[in-house]
Parts: C-alpha cells; sequence; structure tokens
C-alpha cells in the first residue's frame, strides 16, 4: 500500500527553509517546545527494501544552497526529470523518502513534493509534517488521497494543522508521534510499530 503525502511547490524554496518550516510544524501538529533535527540525504541505495548504500547527509551549505522547486531538465527519454532525497530523524531509525518530481506537462509546470514515509507513527508523522510544510511555505496545495488522515483527502495546509494539532501535554516526541495518529480512529491503530529501532 502507499501512503505518499503530497505538496505542490508553487514557488522554488530551499532545502535549508523546508527543513526549518518542517520541524516547526511538526512541533506545532505535536504540542512541542522542541523536535528531532531532521537531516538530508543523497545516494542512498536499496536492494530488495535493504540498505546497501547510507548515501551522504547534506551539510548546512548545501541545504541552503539546494532548491526543489525550480523547473528540471527532461530526461533523455522525454520522461518528467526528478529528485530523490531521503530524510532523517535524529535519534531515530525512522525516515521518509522525498521525490521532487517536475510535471511539466501534466500540471502546466509546478513541481510536487512527494513524502513516502517509512511505516511507523514517527515516520508517517515527520513526513506529514514535511508536506503540509512545503505545501503552507510555498503557497502550494497539500494532498492526502492514500491515507485520508482527515476526508475528503485533498486539505489546505493550515486547516490541516489547526483542525488536528494536538493540546500541549506530557510525552516524549515517539509517544506524540502515536498520539497524534491514534486520534484518526478510521486509521485502525494504522501503524502498528511507534518507531524504529532507536539509533545507538
Amino acid at each position: 500500500m502507499s501512503v505518499d503525502l503530497e505538496a505542490t511547490l508553487a514557488r522554488p524554496i530551499s532545502l535549508a527553509e523546508m527543513v526549518t518550516a518542517a520541524r516547526a510544524t511538526l512541533a506545532e501538529l505535536l504540542g512541542l517546545d522542541t523536535t528531532p533535527e531532521l537531516s538530508v540525504f543523497t545516494d542512498r541505495r536499496y536492494e530488495q527494501g535493504r540498505r546497501v548504500a547510507s548515501g551522504r547527509r547534506l551539510d548546512e551549505a548545501e541545504l541552503r544552497s539546494t532548491t526543489i522547486g525550480d523547473p528540471l531538465e527532461r530526461e533523455p527519454n522525454g520522461m518528467p526529470a526528478s529528485i530523490h532525497l531521503e530524510i532523517g530523524v535524529s535519534g531515530f531509525a525512522d525516515g521518509a523518502w522525498l521525490l521532487v518530481i517536475d510535471h511539466e506537462t501534466e500540471t502546466g509546470g509546478v513541481p510536487e513534493a512527494v513524502f513516502s514515509p517509512y511505516r511507523t507513527c514517527v515516520s508517517v508523522v515527520v513526513a506529514l509534517a514535511m508536506a503540509l510544510a512545503v505545501a503552507d511555505l510555498t503557497g502550494g496545495e497539500f494532498t492526502d488521497d492514500q491515507i485520508q488522515l482527515l476526508r475528503p483527502g485533498h486539505t489546505h495546509p493550515r486547516h490541516m494543522v489547526t483542525a488536528t494539532r494536538l493540546p500541549p501535554e506530557s510525552g516524549d516526541f515517539a509517544q506524540r508521534c502515536e498520539r497524534y495518529l491514534r486520534q484518526f480512529a478510521h486509521l485502525g491503530g494504522w501503524p502498528r510499530d511507534v518507531a524504529m529501532d532507536r539509533r545507538a
């Protein structure tokens, strides 16, 4: 089952802006003052679902100088160009894949950021915060057609935040991520796992 969360990019933004906005959105959704750092990785490779290359973490200068939402050159076969990155959550093995696609012919030139989380509460909430932040920051649209936290699945990003955010309460980051998703009874307790194994 695919569980992508999507945002159109109405204007280009740097990866640094994306990460900063995502952490602020995450804190607002969970009712927390601070959230774990988010890292962006490139060149990670997988074979049969197992990571075989850990890739490289982008440093602060690269995050500031790398933008998403700019028109991309088409692939040699004429298909829309794309950027593949991966988001990591400090202190956790959780994360999400980020695919930025330039749907030039399909959507009139509006690029789209697609966040595909690992199947844990922490990962899904991080991916949600990132998609909401990108849509809100750029003036784009947020789409949740697959998980459908709220129905209908397509929702304005600020409406989603204000309608679903948790009040400030006790609990660590992982507990708050689980609490956030458990408010949506129609998910039936999905995802079952709160977080992947903690990193040493």
